[in-house]
């Protein structure tokens, strides 16, 4: 009963956002989608703007195509209808962190809270992306693997192998697949087992486009391995995990091991705060999710048994692989954060656990109010640039989506402009430069934030929940994924090229 009553709080939960406007990398999946609904064979075939130049999304967009072949057939359908589609996933997620809670820490109502309810689920579930689909199929898999029938092992690793045909970021699990066997026979079968669907998805790419999306993707995000942009990007996820992830809450039943992670992650965060020259309350945010980052990390490191191996291995992992991706993002903790969650649960008391199961969904919700509110305000923004005769578009997410629906053109980096033409730039969704220096008729409207408070993304905070930078000239660089912000939640910006 209990498992049903966590399962209906998270779907309650994710019902209020259906209507929830076409948001962050939403636009670029639906660009896959759109083009799988026409020719499903070559997805990765359509063109997309995503780094100022039109080309092949194989190029560019660093995913596989999972998410375009299931959003294919409501890929044109209102969005409310898009985001019931993703709903499937939310389910199958639900059953597999109530296996794993039940197997590992005889917690099944309290890790679907923790896990589903936490807000880099929340906001997958509220999203047109892999993100979600990823989520379930990796819980249900390992929840199979640790907590189902033996007899039935090798299908649960088949269902974790086809988390890789939406992010690659699923084959990082092959490892803790591998320990999972009861012996390295039984191992190496459940390995390959979850090997197939990206065998076979290697064959279709060799098939339609002559080479292997994956390969092409190892160099595409490798691009940023320079010792800062490391340690830029290990603080980040450390602070992601530690604010987005998973609460700092359970950590604290054992006080020495919280306090000790506290500090060490506080030192981390003024060493980042002060490398990246941040001050008021950006410097403290990083401050603050650095702490409780490794405080997270310090209550989940327990090594007293096999199954403490394998969690421990599993967050291990995700840790690693963020460090080897061309930036990184709140949600990129989703295949890898549940271990840290289970860790804790494993010696959690009922208090402690009652604590989290109130505070998690809470900021979750809080958090998702705020990231609808960014997604109306790029909205809103396209909605003001139509008042003007259509132009280029300098910017991506929401904000180009809407005004590509309307006729919109997207801007080259580095190209002219035809004279008396109209860009809309936003200043939040990664602008392009075209090659024009002569502009008239400049206007600038401030997007305002209509619940001034917790935020997202924001500047005078210092935060971003959907990466590690913020646009700029040059970019600003963020640890901290929420904070509290002042400035307007965009700048929209209109001006014609000169006759």
């Amino acid at each position: 009963m209990r498992e049903r009553l966590s399962m209906l709080l998270i779907l309650g939960m994710s019902l209020p956002f259906m209507g929830k406007p076409v948001h962050v990398d939403d636009a670029n999946f639906l660009v896959l989608a759109r083009h799988a609904a026409v020719d499903p064979w070559r997805p990765h075939d359509a063109l997309i703007n995503w780094q100022g130049t039109t080309e092949a999304a194989f190029h560019v967009l660093s995913n596989p195509p999972g998410i375009a072949w299931w959003l294919a057939p409501v890929s044109n359908s209102a969005v409310f209808l898009m985001h019931l589609w993703m709903l499937p996933w939310l389910l199958l997620a639900g059953w597999g962190a109530a296996k794993l809670g039940g197997a590992i820490a005889e917690r099944s109502a309290a890790a679907i809270i923790l896990i589903c309810g936490a807000p880099i689920s929340v906001f997958a579930t509220q999203a047109l992306t892999p993100d979600l689909p990823l989520l379930g199929l990796t819980l249900a898999g390992m929840g199979g693997l640790m907590g189902g029938p033996p007899a039935h092992r090798r299908r649960y690793a088949l269902l974790l192998g086809m988390a890789s045909l939406f992010r690659y970021s699923g084959l990082a699990l092959l490892p803790v697949i591998l320990l999972l066997g009861k012996n390295r026979a039984e191992g190496l079968r459940l390995a390959a087992y979850a090997s197939i669907p990206m065998a076979l998805l290697c064959v279709h790419d060799l098939l339609a486009y002559e080479q292997i999306h994956l390969v092409a993707m190892m160099g595409f995000q490798s691009i940023s391995n320079t010792l800062p942009d490391m340690g830029h990007k290990a603080v980040a996820s450390i602070a992601a995990l530690g604010g987005a992830a998973v609460l700092p809450i359970l950590c604290w039943q054992k006080p020495a091991r919280g306090f000790t992670g506290a500090a060490i992650g506080a030192g981390i965060g003024c060493t980042a705060a002060a490398w990246a020259d941040q001050t008021g309350v950006a410097a403290i945010s990083t401050v603050v999710f650095s702490a409780a980052g490794v405080a997270t990390l310090a209550g989940a490191t327990r090594n007293r048994d096999f199954t403490d191996r394998i969690l421990l291995t599993w967050l291990g992992l995700g840790l690693v692989f963020l460090l080897s991706l061309r930036f990184t993002a709140s949600r990129y903790w989703i295949p890898f954060f549940a271990p840290a969650v289970l860790l804790a649960l494993r010696a959690a008391t009922p208090q402690w656990i009652r604590i989290a199961c109130f505070l998690t969904p809470s900021l979750s919700v809080i958090l998702a109010i705020d990231d609808m509110d960014l997604a109306r305000s790029q909205e809103q923004a396209a909605l003001l640039a139509q008042e003007f005769d259509p132009g280029h578009i300098a910017g991506h997410w929401g904000f180009q989506h809407h005004l590509e629906e309307a006729g919109w053109t997207s801007a080259e980096d580095d190209v002219q402009i035809a004279p008396n033409t109209w860009l809309a730039r936003s200043s939040q969704a990664w602008p392009q430069t075209p090659a024009n220096t002569c502009w008239t008729d400049t206007r600038e409207i401030p997007i305002p934030d209509p619940r001034p408070g917790l935020r997202v993304l924001t500047e005078s905070g210092g935060a971003n929940f959907h990466g590690h930078m913020l646009a700029g000239t040059p970019p600003v660089r963020v640890f901290a994924p929420w904070s509290i912000g002042t400035d307007p939640m965009d700048l929209l910006t209109l001006q014609r090229t000169c006759p």
